[in-house]
């Protein structure tokens, strides 16, 4: 059984999240110079990239993917990974992709 890729964070990572934080600053007129500033954009991309994974998680689980393969490709364990994005943990953001009163 193939549990498909792991995280892997190398150059090519390194020059997408530099160039990400540079375009978000452009985009918000900001200056790159001051760290505060470059830290809260970085939080404001790793923020929204953790927003993407609730939706994410729940299409793989419906197209098949096992909590086991899930897991390597969030690099974590399986019992993480079904605590962190199963909608019946006690723990898991139960709103979207699972409130189906929003449009």
């Amino acid at each position: 059984m193939s549990t498909g890729p792991a995280p892997h964070s190398g150059d090519d990572t390194f020059d997408l999240i530099d160039d990400a934080v540079a375009a978000l600053a452009k985009r918000r007129q900001v200056n790159l110079c001051d760290d505060i500033t470059t830290i809260s954009l970085l939080t404001s991309l790793i923020q929204q990239a953790q927003r993407c994974l609730p939706q994410l998680v729940h299409d793989t689980r419906l197209n098949g993917h096992t909590w086991t393969e899930i897991a390597q490709a969030l690099g974590t364990n399986p019992d993480e990974a079904h605590l962190q994005f199963d909608p019946g943990s006690p723990i898991a953001d139960g709103r979207w992709p699972y409130d189906t009163d929003q449009p």
